[in-house]
């Protein structure tokens, strides 16, 4: 805005005024002008504070960059087990940690991998991926967003610095939910349904069949693979088998397709084994207990790592009973209980002993 400083005064006073004025506007422009000079010749020893000065509000936007996080679902929530688990996650990164979160769900549509993975890339600096059906796009996506974070759980990837894979000590509480299965039993009869036979599913199998042996090494266990996780009709139907052929309790691992194993057990009068996250109150009156697998706090703990910048680049994460990764889920106090005191003190002992090497789990990936 410009002032005018004469209006409303004198010729007079204007002249006299303006002599003295000017004569002061001639000196100040000439120390001015010095002083630029000096300021320009001593320009390059004052860089050095301009620089700090742009690194440190670069680091503050880093800070601010890493508040959003995008969680990519192979399938869809509402699964009551792996993609909710993995929601769970992200979920307490935002209440805890203030985190912005947009879920992307593929509903098991191959054409949607890559698209749903680029939004999500596009939307957030860390991108939580679920789903073993990821495995070749992720890493051709990760290479090309090469500042985004990847969290890919469920699978081991070496050398793409910027994703982060998870592996889970499946077999290990695998192992504690089979010893469980052979000391509920009234069959010797137990079994197993499956999503898909694949390398970790059949971590799951081989864990489960070593903890039943160990209790029991004549105790009977089938294993049916419904080859879906999404269809709880495949998972009745294994599981209506299993029960038919005189098992009594039945594991299920396979996603939503487990639900089918859950009403399968309600209307034979049979138990089941819930997975991934506790899964007693969808019918604690048939499901006796829950192998947890905790892919959601897995997660949340990356995320906070990545923040901290404490990650190994390119480097796999184990989840195992050591970390507390998986382990058994017995519902709320107000449920029936199946499993007695002296059943959890053994599984208590079985756990010490895998800790300390007395028991080695057998692995199938």
């Amino acid at each position: 805005m410009v002032y005018n400083l004469t209006k409303g005064k004198s010729k007079d006073l204007i002249k006299g005024g303006e002599f003295k004025m000017r004569k002061k506007v001639s000196l100040l422009l000439v120390l001015a002008l010095i002083l630029s000079m000096l300021v320009i010749g001593c320009g390059e020893a004052e860089a050095p504070a301009d620089d700090e000065e742009d690194v440190a509000v670069d680091a503050g936007e880093d800070v601010a960059e890493l508040s959003k996080v995008g969680l990519v679902v192979a399938g869809g929530l509402g699964d009551r087990s792996f993609y909710d688990s993995a929601n769970e996650g992200v979920e307490k990164a935002k209440e805890d940690l203030g985190i912005e979160i947009k879920v992307y769900e593929c509903r098991n549509d191959p054409s949607l991998y890559t698209d749903q993975l680029v939004q999500a890339s596009e939307y957030a600096p860390i991108v939580a991926v679920v789903g073993h059906e990821f495995y070749d796009v992720v890493q051709e996506i990760a290479e090309e967003f090469p500042d985004v974070y990847y969290i890919y759980v469920d699978n081991e990837i070496e050398g793409i610095d910027n994703l982060i894979t998870i592996s889970y000590a499946e077999n290990e509480g695998s192992f504690l939910a089979g010893a469980l299965a052979a000391m509920l039993t009234e069959e010797d009869s137990i079994g197993m349904v499956g999503g898909k036979d694949m390398p970790v599913i059949r971590n799951f199998e081989v864990g489960y069949r070593a903890g039943a042996e160990y209790i029991n090494p004549d105790i009977k266990i089938e294993t049916i693979f419904a080859e879906d996780f999404e269809d709880p009709a495949k998972g009745k139907e294994g599981a209506t088998a299993l029960y038919s052929g005189g098992a009594d309790i039945v594991f299920q691992v396979a996603g939503k397709t487990g639900e089918g194993v859950f009403e399968a057990a309600k209307e034979m009068g049979k138990y089941a084994i819930g997975v991934d996250t506790d899964q007693r109150y969808i019918n604690p009156d048939v499901i006796v207990a829950s192998m947890v697998k905790k892919v959601g706090q897995s997660i949340y703990d990356t995320i906070i790592n990545i923040q901290n910048d404490e990650i190994e680049p390119g480097k796999v994460v184990y989840y195992g009973l050591e970390q507390g990764g998986v382990g058994m889920g017995y519902g709320t106090e107000d449920m029936k209980q199946f499993v007695t005191d002296e059943m959890k003190a053994k599984l208590d002992e079985i756990e010490e002993k895998i800790l300390n090497g007395e028991i080695e789990v057998p692995a199938a990936k």
